[in-house]
């Protein structure tokens, strides 16, 4: 099986490869990549360093995904796209114009919290995009299940920033990154203790690299019997299911003008 991880942009501050190729790594040593060869595209160049990430931010991002996913579509070189991004971009648009089956890693990780749960929460960077992905949660009809949407305060290029600057196994001496994992912690004992989340989803790719740190955190308080769903290992699975049991999305959910069997009525 053969997959392409999409990352939601290219710009000159934000550098995607590393931090996917360490997430990527560690799916491999849990046994999650066996038989499955992942490739990781560098993301569509955008012009803007802006830290931003708000809803203008999100259109400006969606048609470099979009061509992304066509492009990678018509290959006939992948078995399945999965996209990167929190806060969803292109998603609804992707699967319409692919062939091939397509993951969102939010879309993925959100169904995969409502199978094993009732109330989860989503641990985030900063406000403006928390509201984006509530609002995404409920487009994917979840809103019952969605505990809160909290942010810890650090944007995602000074994430980046940090992950890039120090190697995996210094990272924790880091004053800058223990600060990161502490207010994670943080935000995930408030979810669980205020907001009753019975599980706890990671979206931002930085955040994700701070599971294992987090998980000990969380075990030391207390909290072992909650499950971390991180995004990008939850949109690998479902692409990975996808292409097992043969199945696309559904034309009809995702219809364009070509639609041969046309509803009576939506």
């Amino acid at each position: 099986m053969k997959l392409i991880v999409v990352p939601p942009y290219l710009n000159p501050v934000v550098d995607w490869q590393p931090v996917d190729r360490e997430l990527l790594s560690n799916l491999e040593k849990k046994g999650q990549l066996k038989e499955v060869e992942v490739n990781i595209d560098e993301g569509y160049f955008i012009e803007s360093p802006s830290e931003s990430r708000d809803e203008e931010f999100l259109a400006n991002i969606t048609i470099g995904i979009i061509r992304k996913v066509k492009e990678y579509s018509g290959k006939g070189e992948y078995d399945a796209i999965v996209i990167q991004g929190v806060l969803g971009p292109g998603f609804a648009a992707a699967r319409a114009v692919s062939r091939i089956p397509v993951t969102g890693q939010i879309h993925s990780a959100i169904h995969m919290a409502s199978l094993i749960g009732e109330r989860f929460g989503v641990i985030h960077t900063v406000a403006p995009s928390s509201l984006i992905i509530k609002h995404r949660v409920e487009e994917y009809g979840f809103g019952h299940k969605l505990a809160s949407v909290r942010f810890i305060g650090h944007s995602s290029t000074y994430l980046y920033r940090l992950i890039r600057t120090h190697q995996k196994e210094e990272r924790i001496k880091v004053p800058e990154i223990k600060k990161v994992i502490d207010d994670m912690t943080a935000q995930c004992i408030a979810a669980i203790e205020k907001e009753r989340a019975d599980s706890l989803i990671f979206g931002c790719e930085p955040l994700q690299i701070f599971e294992d740190e987090v998980r000990q955190s969380l075990d030391e308080s207390g909290y072992s019997e909650v499950p971390i769903i991180c995004e990008l290992s939850a949109g690998v699975e479902m692409a990975k299911a996808m292409v097992n049991i043969k199945l696309i999305q559904a034309a009809k959910a995702y219809p364009t003008a070509a639609l041969k069997a046309k509803p009576e009525y939506w």
